[in-house]
């Protein structure tokens, strides 16, 4: 078993175009987005919860509404479960409108609460509700802006874009590698009639499997630990988290992906249909499973396909533990739907493959 693996690792070794699916490229994309300046403003979700519901705040409401960048939210949420999505980073921002906001008899404050996670934004967002909010209330009398508004500011460990896609072109890198490679290298064997020759060795062909799936795994952690360490120490990313837990969750993620590039194989009448059924596989979920953007922006019913995605989860999960910092067990529904996927493609695995 420990010398197949080895053998298996040479053989790969010695394979230019596995290397470059496993390193190169990946590493590639990583120093794009390394030498580029994404970070940008972008759009502000906002969850408003309206406690003095009169004409003052109605009219606040549809002047948020005008603001392009702002997207006001529909959901009707407490404030504590608010301000737990605006610390977590699943919420942009939380206005509160105090019940007192029509009465010009007392001097009330609108609560803006954000984090420190985009002060650019921050700094945007903090100036139109301002100027919003001392226009509507200045009808009333005269107004002193900063006593206005409130602004509450949840301390967050510093994350910027990269930091995020760094994680997502990690979990891009092990899909890509472990779909094709696999795929490739099975219908190599399979042209060559090396698959048929197994079948009359005396070797157990779970073992050559259980070797191919190790040897791959291997690969995938090594490629893992190169991404990581050209994103932080060369072009200065974050790993805030458990690094090793990083590594479990590569490896879970590599047999899913294995195991659809086993699939694959199996269709695959030459290396040149396997790897362009790979790459048609892969390409998809390169941008709709939240490697590079976040997939609540996605239009229409993409965000819901979105999640139905094998790398959807595996991403999340990086970022949860490596990003927020996050005990791995504290990802368990990403765990399980990737638990869930390789059951399903280990099963769809065993019924399609070919030996011939």
């Amino acid at each position: 078993m420990v010398a197949l693996t080895l053998a298996n690792i040479k053989m790969m070794a010695r394979n230019r175009q596995a290397i470059f699916w496993a390193l190169f490229f990946p590493l590639m994309l990583v120093v794009v987005f390394g030498l580029f300046e994404v970070n940008g403003v972008g759009s502000a979700d906002v969850v408003v919860i309206d406690q003095s519901e009169g004409s003052n705040s109605e009219l606040l409401l549809e002047r948020f509404n005008e603001i392009e960048f702002l997207e006001l939210e529909s959901d009707e949420i407490g404030f504590s479960e608010a301000w737990d999505k605006v610390a977590d980073g699943d919420l942009g921002y939380l206005i509160v409108i105090p019940a007192s906001f029509d009465d010009p008899a007392i001097s009330s404050k609108v609560n803006l609460v954000y984090s420190t996670r985009n002060p650019d934004r921050n700094q945007l967002v903090d100036g139109a509700v301002r100027n919003l909010v001392s226009e509507i209330q200045s009808n009333s009398g005269p107004v002193v802006p900063s006593e206005l508004l409130m602004a509450d500011v949840i301390e967050v460990p510093e994350v910027d874009y990269f930091d995020n896609v760094l994680l997502g072109l990690l979990a891009l890198g092990i899909m890509m590698n472990s779909i094709i490679s696999i795929a490739v290298r099975i219908s190599t064997f399979r042209n060559q009639s090396i698959l048929k020759r197994l079948l009359v060795t005396p070797l157990p062909i779970w073992k050559f499997f259980a070797a191919e799936i190790t040897a791959h795994v291997l690969l995938a952690l090594v490629q893992a630990g190169i991404i990581l360490a050209l994103g932080v120490f060369v072009f200065g990313g974050h790993v805030h988290g458990n690094i090793l837990w990083v590594f479990a969750i590569t490896a879970l993620g590599s047999v899913v992906f294995l195991n659809i590039g086993f699939i694959l194989s199996a269709w695959a009448k030459s290396p040149a249909a396997a790897s362009g059924m790979g790459n048609a596989v892969a390409m998809p979920m390169m941008f709709l499973g939240g490697a590079f953007f976040s997939t609540a922006a996605l239009p229409w019913v993409l965000p819901e396909i979105a999640q139905a995605l094998p790398l959807t989860p595996m991403v999340a999960a990086l970022r949860e533990v490596a990003i927020d910092s996050e005990p791995i067990w504290e990802t368990w529904p990403y765990l399980a739907a990737m638990g869930a996927w390789v059951v399903v493609t280990a099963v769809g695995a065993i019924k399609v493959f070919k030996f011939g």
